[in-house]
């Protein structure tokens, strides 16, 4: 018995071993030009990593954390699924998320939130969901 329960925890290991994590898919871009007092809008923008697909019928979702003298009319947020160039589940041109903003007061903010999407390997077809904390520059004049 002890046996089976050490060759199950090498075999596990194996399977999460240094260095097998997951690279970082999707990349945001965060573009804003924001006056105090005012709505603005907060465009996110995404390029991913060579050689994978971002899945476009499981939703792409930006979740924000509220912080002090910034304001959202929501703080989540989905991608439409839609691309006129895609002719299969995943995206040709990947979407853009605009995000009303308010800010109080003039400054710098840092937004922290939680991007999750679906995304495929293209070369041998390995697929799965990827969390990413993010941390949106808020440049307020």
């Amino acid at each position: 018995m002890l046996k089976l329960a050490f060759g199950l925890m090498f075999a596990i290991s194996q399977l999460s071993g240094p260095g097998g994590a997951l690279p970082q898919i999707l990349y945001p871009d965060f573009k804003a030009a924001l006056k105090a007092g005012q709505r603005g809008e907060l465009t996110v923008s995404f390029t991913a990593l060579k050689g994978y697909a971002v899945d476009r019928t499981l939703p792409l979702t930006l979740k924000l954390t509220p912080v002090a003298d910034v304001t959202f009319s929501k703080t989540d947020f989905a991608a439409s699924g839609n691309d006129p160039k895609a002719k299969d589940q995943y995206y040709v041109d990947l979407p853009i998320i605009k995000v009303p903003v308010t800010a109080a007061k003039a400054g710098k903010y840092e937004i922290p939130g939680k991007l999750k999407y679906f995304f495929c390997n293209k070369t041998d077809g390995f697929c799965s969901f990827q969390v990413l904390d993010v941390k949106i520059p808020l440049n307020v004049n």
